[in-house]
Formats: C-alpha cells, structure tokens, sequence
C-alpha cells in the first residue's frame, strides 16, 4: 500500500506526532541554512548538502507510525551523527554532528547552546570523551565556530527561520512523500515493520 493511501486511510494516527514532525521539518531547514553558511570547501559542502537533503528524515517517518519517544531512540541508536550510540563514525559524520548541534538554537528553545558550548557541557557532564571532544572542537576551527555565541547574533539566520511561517500538515506530507521518491533506498519497510512488531521503548 503506498504511504499517500495508508495516511488517508489512518490520518488522525498517522498525524499524532504532528508536532514533533513540525519540529523536525524547522530543524532540517535550520540545518541546511547552517550546512550552506558555514562550510566552503566545495566537497565537503556538497556532500553535507546531501545529508541536509535525508537527515532525520527517518525520524519523521517513523512519527507518522510510532510513539514520539520509540521513535527519538530509534532515531538515535541507527544515526552516526548522534554520539550515544556505538556505530563507526566517518569524518563526515562529525560534521553532521557539529553542524546538528550549532543550528539546535535556531529552532529549539529547549537547546539554546552553540555547538561549542554544548561539546564542552558534554565534556563536563562526562559524557563525551577526550578525544571525541578534541575531534569536534577541530572541525569547529575549520568551520571558524570554536568559539561561544548565541544565535541572536545570526540576524540573518533568524530572519531566515522565521520566515518559514507556519509549518502545516500538508507540507509535513509533501517533504516525506519528497523523500520516499527521491531515495528509493528509504527506511520506510523497516519502520513499517517496526509498526508492526508493535515496538516501545
């Protein structure tokens, strides 16, 4: 059954995360607004542009048919760019993380830190290493953001954020429908399994 059909069949379901999915989709343009601003080296900034176009796509997938919270840990044990988890992390994934933790202030009220200042609050609180903080900080350097701040300085980027207005249902759907045609290779029967297997964590 296609996604479009399943969410008509089962709207009210599939929408009870609506506002975590509004949530994302203001992160996920928060993000490619940072991706393009800060990164000028022409590889790295096209490959981080392709991760700004599937980044926590699967987490809006998986709000359309699991609780809020199964879906955040899901989210964050199967995603490189979240350091709770044990995967392997490539350089680019440190970007990603670098990049998700300086646009957080943009558009979430309760993470109101910088990427340095919320590395060196991991740092103290003991839940990130030596040397994972020591990585982080130097792409910080590269991207000339080692340094305190607060995005009331960005004028630009707030301007920017708040310019998208209301965010609605409707473009909740077209962005993960987007998403589904665009990249075939998408999580979708797996979250749909997971629907399933009646999963909570």
């Amino acid at each position: 059954m296609k996604l479009s059909v399943k969410i008509q069949k089962d709207r009210d379901k599939c929408m009870r995360n609506l506002q975590w999915n509004i949530y994302t989709y203001r992160h996920r343009r928060a993000f490619a607004y940072c991706v393009n601003k800060l990164i000028h080296d022409p590889v790295l900034k096209e490959e981080m542009q392709k991760r700004a176009e599937v980044h926590d796509m699967d987490k809006m997938l998986m709000y359309l048919f699991l609780d809020q919270h199964t879906a955040q840990l899901l989210h964050v044990q199967r995603q490189p760019h979240h350091l709770e988890n044990s995967l392997p992390r490539s350089y680019e994934d440190l970007v990603e993380t670098v990049i998700d933790y300086e646009c957080a202030p943009y558009t979430k009220q309760d993470k109101p830190l910088n990427a340095y200042d919320f590395v060196l609050k991991l740092h103290d609180m003991r839940l990130l290493d030596e040397e994972t903080m020591n990585s982080l900080i130097s792409i910080m350097k590269e991207l000339h953001i080692d340094h305190s701040g607060t995005v009331s300085e960005d004028t630009e980027g707030l301007a920017y954020i708040t310019g998208l207005g209301e965010v609605t249902e409707e473009m909740i759907l077209e962005e993960i429908l987007v998403y589904l045609h665009d990249h075939p290779d998408n999580e979708l029967e797996w979250v749909l399994d997971q629907a399933h297997s009646g999963i909570r964590l």
